[in-house]
């Protein structure tokens, strides 16, 4: 009994509504006052006689039952506990003790007012599981409500008999009381929907039940991956990596290509996207050797195998999950909530991907944010001919996002993007929730767009290349490389454009205020023609214009000379009188340009173009005999590779590369022992022939750098 009236205290007229609904409780007022109800106190239940239906009120009071049909929660209902709450609930005023205070105790009834302000606990909600809410919501509503959580887009939450709450992010609105499963959903979800679950999540957080923290470690602790699948499928990978390199690349058969796409099939079975990836590029580099493509280097293919195996091996000997999942990589990346942007577009370009995928992607610059931005429409092309679709009609398309206009016309525009989402690298998706609305035409003299052009060169060096030494991107401007480094470039002279007949390549040098130079360098290709005679075009219009200055917007790379280089992809041409480039060089005055000179050469002083050139050469040298090794195969070493390996050896440990020369020589002393060993494990040779080749790469990446700031600033 005291239960019920405990029940009865708490349930007002929102509590009553969340039982039912608005209209329920509008009616069951109107017919209490044609009742005269009869209560009887069963135990610890209540049953209230009306007029027409017999009602039980029980605990908790979505409980209760009616004799009438409906199996819900009825007006008859409803009635019956505002008939109990009137009985019991209310004050009864005695006028004549004015003086008696607002809180005094007249009677069994009162008794119900002294504690009608006490705060409810939701303990069913506060308790509910965090595994069942995170199953409701599912992978992307768990993963949208922590982005959104993450990004401070807390929904207001009302309490009283019910919490009530709006979430910011979704047209919903929730109303949970208890017991639970009368909670509702303005979605009018009968289950635990996605948004009831993100609701209680959220009131979890507010309460100090669970943490954001929690909430993430519980996200990255999703995927499960069957060990004993994992290290079969990593098993495969690296017997048949160690038995193409023991073959050796001269001797291979033309179905290794079909081998390595087994093994992707392989890899995404096994819930490895990383693997799976490196193993379809491994095998377009395959089908490159064989079709004797210009493009295939012996090199690049090996890299590729060694870091496959060395990926499988590690996945081999992980112990736990979070060791596993550091390593296997995921099949899509999640594109979580960014908030508001403000974009511009700068241009776009179509690609073909040695992974196996083609497309269009186009680059946007946030204005607030400052950080590049891209979207891609991109299709696999794994098991079929590829057919790009021509560029003309992909300009053509319809833009996204709900833009009225075409793709062509979208790369003219500044807008803004609402409620947009983007994964890891700033690739935009394209949902029903993210909308654009123009804001104008794309302004280059926004002080927001001049800030980030690049008038110096070295500068344009320093902050794309410096410490992070990154992997660099080809000539050919492919997007294998995921991190591009866009840039806008100004140039404020040039010199007439070279085509290598040889070589089949575009040259153009651009310069700096400062006379440094950067080349915009283009390989001949069926994709890359209209760029070409586009940029051909652009040259014979500027010995025609006097005063002109260009920005190019591109992709910056160091090329195998180690010059610093730029593969455009747009391009703007303004006159003198614009303020965009003298707004940005103006401020250079000659004498500082000779100051920024001197600095430059005493910088330079310890760092010689001869001296930085023969350790290119040294470098190139090294991997070109651990490529040489590759073609031969390990199961026929000759005398003289041994020879040249032992040498290599003692030239690192000259050149103060040690660990160079420690796995020179022991790859040497490995090979050596072949000889006396008739069960030959070439696996050591391969790991160290791993590590020596990360090795040589990251002081390539170094000694680029280094070059190309010498060729920069020589004169």
């Amino acid at each position: 009994m005291e239960e019920l009236k405990s029940l009865l205290r708490q349930a007002d007229d929102d509590y009553l509504a969340g039982l039912s609904n608005k209209g329920t409780v509008k009616r069951a007022y109107k017919d209490l006052e044609l009742e005269s109800p009869a209560l009887t106190w069963k135990d610890k239940e209540a049953q209230i006689d009306l007029r027409e239906e017999t009602c039980i009120i029980r605990v908790p009071l979505g409980n209760s039952g009616c004799s009438c049909p409906s199996r819900s929660i009825c007006r008859h209902i409803v009635t019956a506990i505002l008939w109990m709450k009137r009985e019991y609930g209310e004050k009864k005023e005695e006028p004549d003790i004015c003086e008696q205070k607002a809180g005094s105790i007249v009677d069994e009834g009162n008794m119900f007012i002294q504690e009608a302000d006490r705060k409810i606990e939701f303990d069913e909600i506060l308790n509910i599981p965090t595994d069942r809410l995170k199953r409701a919501c599912g992978r992307r509503g768990f993963t949208q409500f922590i982005a959104h959580i993450r990004l401070g887009e807390f929904p207001d939450i009302e309490e009283s008999s019910i919490i009530t709450m709006k979430l910011p992010w979704e047209n919903a609105t929730i109303k949970l009381l208890e017991p639970f499963s009368y909670s509702t959903c303005s979605c009018h979800s009968k289950e635990l929907c996605v948004h009831k679950a993100q609701g209680v999540l959220a009131y979890q957080i507010k309460k100090g039940m669970l943490t954001l923290e929690e909430l993430e470690d519980l996200q990255e602790s999703e995927a499960v991956w069957d060990k004993n699948l994992v290290d079969k499928a990593c098993k495969s990978i690296c017997g048949e990596i160690t038995m193409q390199l023991s073959t050796g690349l001269s001797r291979q058969s033309p179905q290794v290509s079909e081998s390595m796409e087994r093994l992707a099939v392989i890899a995404h079975r096994s819930e490895l996207p990383e693997l799976e990836r490196s193993l379809r590029e491994a095998a377009t580099e395959y089908q490159q050797y064989f079709e004797r493509s210009a493009a295939f280097r012996s090199e690049v293919l090996l890299g590729k195998l060694l870091d496959i195996y060395k990926k499988a091996d590690k996945l081999m000997a992980a112990q736990d999950q979070k060791e596993i999942r550091a390593l296997a990589g995921a099949f899509r990346d999640t594109y979580e909530p960014v908030g508001r942007l403000r974009l511009v577009c700068m241009g776009g370009r179509t690609f073909l991907g040695k992974a196996g995928y083609e497309g269009e992607i186009y680059y946007f610059w946030e204005t607030e944010k400052k950080k590049w931005y891209t979207w891609t429409d991109v299709r696999p092309v794994f098991y079929e001919d590829i057919r790009k679709k021509p560029a003309s009609v992909s300009n053509q398309s319809q833009a996204p996002w709900g833009l009225n206009c075409t793709r062509e016309q979208m790369q003219e525009l500044e807008f803004e993007l609402i409620n947009a989402k983007a994964a890891s690298g700033g690739r935009l998706s394209v949902s029903q929730e993210t909308k654009a609305e123009i804001i104008g035409s794309r302004n280059l003299e926004d002080e927001k767009i001049k800030q980030i052009i690049s008038w110096d060169y070295e500068k344009l060096l320093d902050n794309n290349f410096k410490g992070g030494l990154k992997e660099s991107k080809d000539g050919a401007g492919k997007v294998n490389d995921r991190r591009e480094r866009l840039a806008l470039v100004g140039a404020v002279k040039w010199d007439e454009t070279d085509f290598d007949e040889v070589l089949q390549r575009f040259s153009w040098s651009i310069y700096d205020r400062q006379d440094r130079r950067l080349y915009i360098s283009l390989k001949y290709t069926k994709e890359e023609r209209l760029t070409i005679n586009m940029l051909e075009r652009l040259v014979q219009r500027l010995k025609n214009r006097s005063g002109c200055k260009i920005i190019f917007f591109g992709s910056l790379y160091i090329d195998e000379e180690g010059r610093l280089c730029l593969f455009p992809i747009e391009f703007f041409m303004r006159e003198e009188k614009d303020n965009i480039e003298t707004g940005a060089v103006k401020d250079i005055d000659d004498s500082k340009a000779i100051n920024n000179s001197k600095a430059i050469n005493n910088s330079l002083n310890n760092l010689q173009l001869p001296v930085v050139t023969t350790f290119s050469l040294y470098l190139k040298e090294a991997l070109g005999q651990m490529s040489d090794l590759f073609v031969s195969g390990l199961s026929s070493v000759w005398d003289d590779t041994i020879q040249r390996l032992s040498a290599f050896a003692e030239d690192s440990e000259g050149l103060g590369l040690h660990e160079a020369g420690k796995e020179f020589s022991n790859i040497c002393r490995l090979l050596k022992e072949k000889r006396h060993n008739m069960e030959f494990n070439p696996e050591p040779v391969i790991k160290a022939m791993a590590r020596l080749n990360e090795y040589l790469l990251a002081c390539r990446k170094k000694a680029d750098y280094d070059k190309a700031l010498c060729l920069l600033n020589e004169q």
